[in-house]
């Protein structure tokens, strides 16, 4: 078993895990039951591991459910549980709902419903102007979870774009529709796409580099 910090809350209602370079923290509801907690841990051993080696290579994903954290347009949102899911931007939160029952997996699928709505209502405000200035005839708009791709556009202009650009800053998501139109005349990566996505884009190359650097820390751990 490896060494863990407990902390425990009146709040919390779940147990939760949370790896940093600072060590391992168990986060659990006064009154649980250590030999249950201890129990959970071991299953978590391989997922713990592999948490420390992301982080010995310097890449980590978003774990809201250990750092009670996540990205909303490039900005740190405080993550909180109630009895009914919503985002509150002012005060800068995300309530997810949940009961004694709720699972992560249940909790990650309310999350990612509220990011789809996010990044639905934003890409309605921006894309049909985009799309009348790239003179790209688009067929349809979906959204989905992609795990190697910001977006995607099909010979039959259909776009699709990755849920979790939800938690990347608005000028990135920019780019990436861009980029999608573009894909609508020229479906390579050729040197006259890319001679397309400056014309409209013209700093494209630092949004690139900034997914390349920046990318994974959008994703979301499932456990």
């Amino acid at each position: 078993m490896f060494e863990y910090q407990l902390k425990l809350s009146k709040r919390r209602k779940t147990v939760a895990l949370k790896v940093t370079d600072k060590g391992v923290h168990v986060y659990a509801p006064y009154g649980a039951c250590m030999t249950e907690i201890e129990r959970w841990l071991n299953t978590k051993q391989p997922w713990v591991k592999a948490q420390q080696s992301r982080l010995a290579d310097g890449i980590q994903i978003q774990t809201p459910w250990q750092s009670n954290k996540i990205l909303i347009f490039g900005d740190e949102f405080e993550l909180l549980f109630g009895r009914s899911s919503y985002i509150d931007h002012p005060k800068k939160q995300v309530v997810i709902k949940t009961s004694t029952r709720s699972s992560v997996k249940s909790m990650r699928m309310q999350l990612m419903k509220l990011l789809a709505v996010e990044l639905e209502q934003y890409i309605d405000s921006k894309l049909p102007q985009l799309s009348t200035q790239m003179n790209a005839p688009v067929v349809s708009v979906k959204l989905r979870e992609y795990k190697s791709r910001w977006g995607s556009c099909s010979s039959q202009y259909a776009l699709t774009f990755n849920i979790l650009l939800a938690g990347a800053p608005k000028r990135m998501i920019d780019h990436v529709m861009v980029h999608e139109l573009a894909h609508c005349h020229i479906l390579s990566h050729s040197k006259k796409f890319w001679l397309l996505v400056a014309q409209y884009d013209p700093d494209y190359k630092s949004a690139v580099n900034w997914f390349k650097t920046n990318g994974k820390q959008l994703f979301i751990a499932k456990e």
